[in-house]
């Protein structure tokens, strides 16, 4: 009986998610951001109310409705992505994961699949948006710094699209009255962010693993190893871009705590951040494995992590 009424909130959920997509690509009204935001949102909140195999039926049957009622390829394309993308951040929503951790996780998957739909679209229609911007990098004098945004761009794209479809799923969840479990531990943390952001951290397995791939790509770069195919090498930047970032916050964050709490002396904290600000701009690879070490030794000496874990649910009960 549960299986069923599933699968009917599931067909009829499709339904009203064909005919808005229809309507919004047909019209062109707010087709960007609704093909980006708005479509991973709506199958992120079906992953929370249906399931997982019921959602997953859903986005599969509504692709083939989309393209073949509008016989746009790029269009149908475009949308799997951003189905999969949403059905990723309801499956995290309902694991029992650290909101850091899963904001790794979704954005390593949205640059995945940027670059996978480009190598799609360069097989469709023979334009590949990757591919045409390393050539136009040739023209500018100063390579290195296009290089680094470009980067940055499509490192930074997908964070921000995972990050607002996991808050803006859970917002929208909460008055479906849908949202439960881990999802509600979740909504309370993303609700109250300034009371609870200080103690946010990933888990050991994720920090370290990516620390460990940020150390692997400087080894490449040390022993001159080129990858030549423009997407694999993009993957490999724009994944070591991300892995830096959580690993530069969430490791300055942990040093930052231990130091407050031993010291009990704001001006401390003020101080620590203006070192390691200065560091980063000058030597910013010695910066981050300096910021390595010191969590290898705090997660050894007090298992800081665990106990900022722990912060975060005493505060919730």
């Amino acid at each position: 009986m549960n299986n069923t009424k599933k699968l009917t909130e599931a067909a009829l959920l499709s339904s009203l998610f064909v005919v808005c997509t229809i309507v919004a690509v047909g019209t062109g009204i707010g087709y960007s951001l609704y093909l980006d935001f708005i479509v991973p949102v709506f199958l992120c909140i079906i992953c929370l109310k249906c399931g997982f195999k019921y959602t997953v039926l859903s986005g599969v049957t509504s692709v083939l409705i989309v393209g073949l009622v509008l016989g746009d390829i790029g269009t149908a394309i475009w949308i799997t992505q951003s189905i999969v993308l949403g059905i990723m951040c309801g499956i995290l929503l309902n694991k029992p994961t650290a909101i850091m951790d899963d904001l790794v996780y979704a954005s390593i998957l949205g640059v995945l699949l940027m670059v996978l739909i480009d190598v799609y679209a360069s097989a469709l229609i023979g334009y590949s948006f990757m591919k045409e911007f390393q050539e136009y990098v040739k023209l500018f004098p100063y390579k290195n710094w296009t290089d680094i945004i470009y980067y940055l761009f499509i490192a930074t794209l997908p964070f921000g699209t995972v990050f607002t479809v996991y808050y803006v799923s859970l917002i929208v969840g909460k008055r479906l009255k849908i949202v439960q479990g881990e999802a509600k531990k979740k909504l309370e943390i993303m609700s109250n962010f300034r009371r609870y952001s200080r103690f946010l951290c990933c888990s050991k397995k994720v920090f370290y693993s990516c620390a460990m791939y940020i150390f692997l790509v400087e080894i490449m770069n040390i022993l001159n190893i080129n990858v030549e195919s423009v997407y694999l090498k993009t993957v490999i930047i724009s994944i070591e871009y991300l892995c830096m970032y959580f690993v530069i916050r969430d490791g300055y964050v942990t040093i930052q705590n231990y130091v407050l709490a031993k010291f009990e002396k704001i001006s401390y904290a003020r101080i620590l951040l203006l070192i390691f600000v200065v560091l980063l701009i000058i030597l910013y690879r010695i910066t981050i494995g300096i910021i390595v070490i010191l969590n290898i030794i705090l997660d050894n000496k007090i298992d800081i992590r665990t106990r900022q874990s722990n912060i975060i649910n005493g505060l919730l009960k």
